[in-house]
């Protein structure tokens, strides 16, 4: 076995080991040292030649697995719970359970309705401390204030399905937003059962409202993929970013949001993005050429961030969703051009699916 070779042993001990170190974690400083440990497990596992698949849901276990234990650490060395009744909710990607090496916080509390005004303010307090200490180890706030520090993110369960009744009945643009960060609840720490009863509102309030999926799947297909009618990839003509593509608006972000909306619609919630077009393949909602198309385009389009991330980092830069296509080999850059077509494929679906093309969103 040659030096560069990695034992099927030493591939599972070492992120089990990684685990073991976040569970006996004694401080918030050691706890921020852990995100340069999971860069090296990631750049491990790339080298090994893992699926992608499995290291985005390894670096969402470890982020997962930090958070849990920053917030055991909150209540043992500064008395701050999460009091009984109460429950902290992940979103987005983070709810999904695929986040890369470029996250941010995206969270949101639930508490029952008769909770006492002194618990109250310790869920406030909770919050605070808990967004403030994500902070201090290298999870950047969410630029848009989506979290759980933020009263517009903290709710009694009748409030938060009143909101939830709000975003559906009235979709403008912004409430459309907030509710494709919501659509991933899932619960972190706390009373799972108040995060369960916010999901099977989700899926009865959107029955009873026939134009909000179509609405939802307008937001959906604004971003159009980066290639031109004659097949070129497009990229960004000025800016900082000139001469790149960003991969969200390129196709991860409408094969993410439109999978979520269309399984939301057959009463799925929650999973990966691959879990859910698993699921959907199964009921027959996409054709098996069409799913195996989707699921090739968003594997390789995750594979090239994640691979961004992690050039980025290892220069010491911030990780940026943008790739240069000039810089990829010639098979890459085939690979990426089919991407971009799978991506085509399954906007075009969606457009069918709701009808897009016949109705003014």
């Amino acid at each position: 076995m040659s030096n560069n070779a990695i034992s099927e042993e030493s591939f599972f001990l070492t992120p089990l080991s990684l685990f073991k170190e976040i569970e006996a974690a004694q401080s918030i400083d050691e706890l921020r040292e852990f995100g340069v440990k999971v860069l090296d497990i990631v750049m491990f596992a790339t080298r090994a030649h893992a699926d992608i698949k499995s290291i985005v849901q390894l670096i969402s276990q470890f982020n997962c697995a930090i958070t849990q234990r920053l917030i055991a650490l909150l209540e043992s060395t500064e008395g701050i719970r999460l009091p009984e009744g109460a429950t902290y909710l992940a979103l987005g990607s983070e709810g999904r359970g695929e986040q890369t090496l470029c996250t941010d916080q995206d969270s949101a509390i639930v508490y029952i309705d008769d909770l006492p005004p002194e618990k109250l303010r310790d869920v406030e307090r909770f919050a605070t401390q808990l967004v403030d200490a994500l902070e201090e180890i290298g999870v950047p706030r969410c630029p848009g204030n989506m979290m759980a520090s933020t009263p517009q993110w903290r709710h009694s369960l009748t409030e938060w399905k009143e909101i939830i009744d709000q975003w559906v009945t009235v979709p403008t643009p912004e409430h459309m937003l907030y509710f494709g960060m919501f659509l991933d609840i899932r619960s972190l720490h706390g009373d799972e059962t108040l995060g369960t009863q916010l999901r099977d509102h989700i899926c009865a309030v959107v029955r009873l409202a026939p134009f909000f999926l179509p609405n939802m799947a307008g937001h959906v297909v604004r971003f159009p993929p980066a290639l031109t009618r004659f097949g070129r990839i497009r990229v960004e003509r000025s800016g900082e970013h000139k001469g790149k593509v960003d991969l969200k608006k390129a196709g991860i972000f409408a094969i993410t949001a439109g999978t979520s909306l269309i399984a939301l619609e057959v009463g799925i919630i929650g999973g990966t993005t691959w879990e859910k077009l698993e699921l959907l393949g199964k009921r027959r909602v996409f054709t098996s050429g069409d799913l195996k198309i989707i699921v090739e385009a968003f594997t390789f389009l995750v594979q090239l961030r994640v691979q961004g991330h992690l050039r980025d980092l290892s220069a010491n830069g911030k990780p940026s969703n943008h790739v240069d296509p000039l810089v990829m080999t010639d098979i890459e850059r085939r690979q990426f051009r089919q991407a971009l077509k799978g991506v085509n494929t399954f906007l075009r679906i969606v457009r069918n699916r709701y009808l897009l093309d016949y109705i003014s969103i």
